[in-house]
């Protein structure tokens, strides 16, 4: 994700507000927040769920009760979605 200029440090913390959220969310495996040191307003995030399902549910929650509310005014544009299916290593069960 890309937040408006000089807002990236702000869409962190509230992408770890949505984190913490997801803490209790069925089938959420790890939702981590990610910053680069070369790119101020980029931020990152890397989840792993434990089927479609479980993610799909998690983007139909309401924004406001996952937290997401306070995060979109911070954004650039629309985030970027990369999919990937993990095949394994250590920290996936």
């Amino acid at each position: 994700m890309v937040a408006v200029p000089g807002s990236g440090a702000a869409l962190a913390e509230g992408l770890l507000k949505v984190a913490e959220g997801m803490r209790t969310a069925p089938g959420c495996e790890l939702y981590v927040v990610n910053r680069t040191p070369d790119e101020e307003d980029a931020v990152w995030v890397t989840e792993v769920w434990s089927d479609e399902a479980a993610s799909d549910a998690a983007l139909n929650r309401d924004l406001g009760e996952a937290g997401f509310g306070e995060v979109l005014p911070l954004l650039a544009g629309p985030p970027e979605f990369i999919e990937l299916n993990p095949v394994g290593g250590p920290g996936l069960s």
